[in-house]
């Protein structure tokens, strides 16, 4: 902690150097408390540790619990510095004793108060979301920072995110955004136009800047104006086709079903596994839970046939219910629309393809069957006449909008 109180009710607040001679006096002139617990702590600091406060013995304070690293207790200095030197009212470590939380930063901006926490540690997921909605229930709005150094980049647009760091996401579903912080270059990140793949495996686009050049007005993300990964999908989507099956378990019940089904990875239908827009709600990949609608519904359906809306969200809500679909929680969305908004998604492309028209509302006919692969060679033909010939409507209909005010620092 950077923050204490003494004796007398007075706040005392640790800079980023002490010399062996203030250090001292300051240990000498004064007992100080944790604002949190109230029980008594020590000045910290040395030629390595970053000067700080810690109880003085073993405390169950919840204020604690985490270990405070160099790194973590630089960037929150850094950060409150940041809103500090533009104006706003700003308190470091703030203590609200009506939900005995402890936030990082307080910052006060147009009347409203943001609880900004930068989390270098991996926390349970159950705590992540308690705190945001304790945070939430005072009407105080939560702002989750992911340190920088945590993040996994495999290339270009291609990430790796743990379902933790997920839970960071916030903005809305029109433009879904994740912020991260180095406070060992000073540089505010953002990792924006998410377009989840697998669980883990994610499509976005990484922008940065220098607290020094950057207000905290102007830290939300523009709005994305293209897809620029469509070729890296269709690449990672061949790749999944060959080798998924090899990770597999025998007891999976989405590879039992595509047998059951007379299916092979490698034939899944090409109209499967598209990117659609609010998919980043569903955690399972998207090439899974459109397989299981194509099993469900259109694999036995002939031209002619009808599809009703309410018999694909029945099936959907089976498959979610068994667990073969599953969903990531998302607990900073400010607005999220139903769980199964991404299959409607995929369905209004299917119309836009032509392979359903519509005949009124909630009601479908088949126009044309999927692509069905008998070999690597129909595969590859197949593949490149769909993507060629639906590029710009897969693009267009996966840009990302800010739709609406955004809840964050306006």
């Amino acid at each position: 902690m950077l923050t204490a109180i003494k004796k007398d009710g007075t706040w005392m607040t640790l800079p980023e150097r002490i010399s062996a001679n203030v250090l001292a006096e300051w240990r000498k002139s004064a007992n100080y408390y944790c604002p949190c617990c109230k029980m008594e702590m020590s000045i910290k600091a040395g030629n390595v540790r970053i000067p700080h406060f810690a109880h003085k013995n073993n405390s169950s304070c919840r204020a604690s619990s985490e270990p405070e690293s160099a790194y973590h207790l630089m960037g929150k200095r850094k950060l409150f510095q940041w809103f500090l030197s533009h104006g706003y009212q700003v308190d470091l470590e703030a203590y609200f004793p009506e939900i005995k939380k402890r936030a990082d930063i307080l910052a006060t901006i147009g009347g409203n108060r943001y609880a900004i926490e930068f989390q270098c540690s991996v926390i349970p997921e159950v705590e992540f979301i308690e705190r945001t909605r304790a945070y939430q229930s005072v009407g105080i709005k939560p702002i989750w920072i992911l340190a920088a150094k945590r993040l996994k980049r495999k290339s270009m647009y291609e990430f790796s995110l743990s379902r933790f760091q997920w839970l960071f996401v916030s903005g809305s579903w029109h433009h879904p955004f994740l912020w991260m912080y180095c406070p060992e270059t000073n540089h505010l990140s953002v990792l924006k136009n998410l377009t989840p793949f697998t669980p883990r495996t994610v499509f976005a686009e990484l922008t940065s800047a220098s607290l020094t050049l950057l207000p905290p007005s102007r830290a939300l993300p523009q709005n994305s104006f293209r897809f620029p990964f469509l070729p890296a999908w269709r690449y990672k989507r061949k790749d999944w086709s060959l080798h998924r099956v090899k990770t597999a378990r025998r007891t999976n019940p989405f590879f039992e079903e595509l047998y059951l089904h007379h299916i092979t990875p490698a034939t899944i239908p090409i109209e499967v596994g598209v990117p659609v827009r609010g998919m980043l709600l569903i955690e399972t990949a998207p090439i899974e839970w459109q397989a299981w609608f194509y099993m469900d519904v259109f694999q036995e359906k002939k031209i002619g046939e009808k599809i009703f809306m309410a018999n694909i969200i029945h099936f959907f809500k089976k498959r979610s219910k068994k667990g073969e679909i599953k969903f990531r929680p998302l607990p900073l969305l400010h607005e999220k629309p139903p769980l199964e908004y991404p299959v409607g998604q995929y369905i209004k492309l299917l119309e836009h393809m032509g392979y359903i028209s519509k005949l009124e509302e909630g009601v479908f006919k088949v126009e044309k069957e999927f692509s069905l692969p008998f070999n690597s060679d129909q595969v590859q033909m197949m593949e490149k006449f769909f993507y060629d010939k639906h590029k710009l409507m897969l693009e267009k209909g996966n840009i990302q909008y800010n739709q609406g005010e955004h809840p964050y620092l306006s």
